[in-house]
């Protein structure tokens, strides 16, 4: 897989990429990464995001991961943790979330889809938080806005709310905060055990091959 990506990466950004900076030798613990002390329960070959809609930074990355998926093989999971934090509505974008890839689920559609629900979600509230930059009344409005873009009734979303896996979602993104509390969002866990450093980041390039890179581990 890496040797793949390293080549790819290479016709896309010769500028960038140097064989230096490809050395796997390069991908240090402590600098680049860190070992979860308590893994996550997550499968092999998985990516857990940690991030909220009110986060610009985390706007910012989701126009990166598109690439990032189109670099990985198409069996790689991705699975997003909205973390509520004191931003206006926050746990109101779990539950809305939630009942997105709840309703993925159903339908058979990833996240990683451009067309699934958590996507289109995901894009109206950062849409509204920081291109339009929309001050929503109340918590309701705040839900109805997100339901708007996946055309579901408020009937529908109350029933999703409450169904096994969508409640089963907002308690692992409950517990996962104590980890977003090591250096915030957004945060990248790969295979539920190894988090990606921000700081170590130097490029979008740097972002994909550390992430195919703890992959393969």
């Amino acid at each position: 897989m890496q040797t793949l990506l390293k080549y790819v990466l290479s016709l896309f950004f010769p500028l960038v990429l140097s064989t230096q900076f490809l050395q796997a030798e390069d991908l240090k613990e402590g600098s680049d990464f860190i070992t979860l002390q308590k893994p996550l329960n997550a499968p092999k070959n998985s990516i857990i995001e940690l991030f909220n809609v009110s986060c610009p930074h985390c706007a910012s990355i989701s126009k990166v991961l598109p690439n990032l998926f189109s670099f990985l093989p198409s069996e790689v999971i991705f699975m997003p943790y909205h973390i509520i934090t004191s931003a206006p509505f926050s746990s109101q974008a779990s539950e809305v979330l939630a009942v997105s890839l709840s309703l993925d689920k159903t339908q058979k559609l990833s996240p990683k889809d451009s067309n699934s629900n958590f996507k289109r979600v995901l894009d109206s509230y950062f849409n509204a938080n920081f291109t339009q930059r929309k001050h929503f009344k109340d918590a309701g409005s705040f839900i109805s806005y997100g339901l708007n873009a996946i055309n579901i009734s408020e009937e529908v979303f109350n029933s999703t709310l409450k169904e096994s896996h969508t409640q089963e979602l907002l308690q692992a993104w409950k517990e996962a905060t104590q980890y977003a509390n090591i250096q915030g969002v957004p945060s990248f866990i790969i295979n539920g055990k190894y988090l990606i450093l921000a700081q170590g980041l130097k490029s979008e390039e740097d972002f994909i091959y550390k992430v195919d890179y703890l992959l393969g581990l």
